[in-house]
């Protein structure tokens, strides 16, 4: 029933799991910082208790521990907004939105 989408906020220096519907409506974020896991749902009537939403932020939180970079510590100093949104998507294979990032660009 819900969906997670990762997503790199670079204004709350983040990376971030959206959990949402079929129709698209963001219903809750999850993120980690240096204490430790949070879910904020931005829709009051939501049923957290609900075992389907239970694990879809199971599910966000087991996407989110493969971005090394999601509590934003020790970001980038100068660079853009792209190349810091991209920062925050790295994963634990080196990899950041499907493009490997150990590589060089002739590599």
């Amino acid at each position: 029933m819900y969906s997670v989408t990762i997503i790199g906020n670079v204004e709350r220096c983040r990376t971030e799991a959206e959990i949402s519907v079929s129709e698209g409506a963001v219903f809750a974020v999850v993120y980690e910082t240096l204490d430790g896991w949070h879910t904020d749902t931005l829709v009051e009537q939501l049923s957290q208790a609900a075992t389907d939403f239970q694990t879809a932020v199971e599910n966000a939180k087991e996407s989110l521990s493969h971005y090394v970079n999601r509590r934003g510590e020790n970001p980038p100093e100068n660079v853009s907004w792209g190349a810091f949104s991209l920062w925050l998507m790295v994963k634990d294979d080196g990899t950041a939105m499907g493009m490997n990032m150990k590589s060089g660009p002739n590599s």
